[in-house]
């Protein structure tokens, strides 16, 4: 009987020391986070063209809503869109039409048929040179929709890397000030706010609709990667 209750106190008595080392151990860490960021130029852009039908009267001086009545048909803005993007070297197979309908009208006034082209391009000085060079009567918006690049997983792994090294450089320049080493790394945590995010605007700008503006797009439209790494070290 004294065995036995020896042996449950000698357990206990081990496990309260294994226990307190562990603590000690676990004390002797530091935590600390990374972030890294990287702006990339799209290789692969999605732009939206809606086109409507429109009154002539509408761009006409001293021609009030009453006076609208000549409309131009969707099939004259649609062939002189296609022209358009054929001009600059924009095939068929870079369209897609979206949607078309005509959903409402004025009262006393015809339906106004629209439709919705989204176009594949690969640079954004094609972006400009469409903005610059399309006729803005029956251009109901243009906006641009996603950004993707070919190689965006190689980036995404390239600002992952780099907001490790980050969190790295950060411990060892804080252990330095207090005369300490970094040991070997404990854990590595992605953080949940990690991720893309695609700069382009949702909704049309004013240098878009501006063809006069020189400035382009191209700076305005980039796709920007942001990661935030947390990494425990041991402390020597």
């Amino acid at each position: 009987m004294k065995q036995v209750i020896f042996s449950i106190v000698f357990l206990f008595f081990y496990q309260m020391i294994d226990a307190q080392s562990w603590n000690v151990n676990q004390g002797r860490f530091i935590e600390v986070s990374g972030s890294a960021e990287m702006e990339i130029e799209p290789d692969e852009i999605q732009f939206l063209i809606g086109i409507k039908e429109y009154w002539k009267e509408e761009f006409e001086k001293k021609k009030e809503f009453k006076d609208y009545k000549t409309k131009t048909p969707i099939s004259k803005i649609e062939k002189e869109l296609l022209s358009k993007l054929e001009s600059l070297g924009i095939k068929k197979d870079q369209l897609i039409i979206n949607e078309a309908g005509n959903y409402w009208r004025y009262q006393g006034k015809d339906f106004l048929i629209s439709k919705q082209f989204e176009i594949s391009l690969h640079d954004m000085q094609k972006v400009n040179q469409l903005i610059n060079t399309i006729n803005m009567k029956g251009i109901d918006f243009m906006r641009m929709g996603k950004l993707k690049h070919s190689k965006i997983t190689k980036f995404r792994k390239e600002v992952k890397v780099n907001a490790l090294k980050a969190a790295k450089e950060k411990a060892e320049y804080l252990l330095e000030s207090i005369d300490k080493e970094l040991g070997n790394v404990i854990s590595i945590v992605e953080l949940e706010n990690n991720g893309t995010i695609w700069s382009a605007p949702s909704a049309v700008s004013n240098v878009i609709m501006d063809s006069s503006n020189d400035s382009g797009i191209e700076n305005t439209n980039k796709i920007k990667l942001k990661y935030d790494i947390k990494a425990r070290f041991e402390i020597r």
